[in-house]
């Protein structure tokens, strides 16, 4: 992680990024001491009854977005795990599409019976997602965060973004399409119009970055099946039902041809 952020700030971005100055063993448990990041966070602009994001808040989060996708990935960053696993994500694979289905090979391997009783068809989305990611164009790997929502950016008065934070969770070297995907879906995750900002966002995020929303459709359900038991195995939080949601629903449905 401490190599994983070195690589992320020697792009010189707009925006500040986390540093590890050290790292120290305390009473059996390792501590970091990283500098500390300034702004407001971005979450502090939206409320959870929001029908839309405003303008000023959609423009920052695209200009992170794009920024972010400037960060050419590094080996540190195809050695960083994912989730709760212990190995590097990239491990055994020369590309990103290829770690990310195997990936999605050990967690349907762990939980695919819980999805299955929750998706009747889940078999079948499963392989078409499969072979969705497998047939996707080639980009260059750049730094992945995983998690990029309101409360991972902080802002400035002129909510202009002054720093990204929280890596970790899903971070590594891949296709920024994945970032763009995953931030439309969560930025507003459980309000009651959930569904039409991410429609809006994922619309948006197509046209101002240049990605296909299909693209962006297929890694949704890649993220929701990925991401499915990350909080619990039983599937007892919030997240789970979500990402069920989010696998049935009707835009990745269609993405899927199904």
């Amino acid at each position: 992680m401490q190599q994983f952020y070195a690589d992320v700030a020697r792009a010189d971005l707009s925006f500040v990024t986390p540093e590890i100055l050290r790292v120290e063993v305390i009473n059996g448990l390792a501590v970091t001491f990283e500098r500390e990041l300034s702004g407001a966070p971005l979450q502090k602009r939206l409320a959870f009854e929001d029908r839309d994001l405003d303008e000023a808040t959609i423009e920052c989060v695209v200009d992170v977005l794009r920024a972010l996708s400037t960060v050419l990935g590094t080996d540190a960053m195809k050695q960083m795990p994912v989730l709760d696993e212990d190995r590097p994500f990239w491990e055994g694979k020369d590309n990103f599409p290829a770690a990310l289905i195997a990936l999605l090979e050990r967690r349907v391997a762990r939980f695919g019976d819980l999805l299955r009783q929750h998706v009747p068809d889940f078999d079948r989305r499963y392989a078409r997602v499969v072979e969705r990611l497998a047939a996707l164009d080639r980009v260059p790997p750049t730094v992945v965060h995983g998690d990029l929502f309101a409360e991972n950016i902080l802002v400035d008065g002129d909510v202009r973004a002054r720093a990204v934070l929280d890596f970790g969770f899903l971070s590594t070297a891949g296709d920024p399409r994945l970032d763009a995907s995953i931030t439309a879906v969560i930025m507003n995750m459980y309000g009651p119009h959930a569904p039409k900002i991410a429609e809006t966002l994922t619309t948006r995020f197509a046209a101002e970055l240049n990605y296909p929303v299909e693209v962006l459709l297929i890694y949704r359900a890649a993220y929701a099946i990925a991401t499915s038991n990350a909080f619990t195995t039983d599937g007892s939080d919030g997240h789970f039902p979500w990402c069920v949601a989010q696998l049935r629903g009707p835009a990745v449905t269609d993405a899927l041809g199904l």
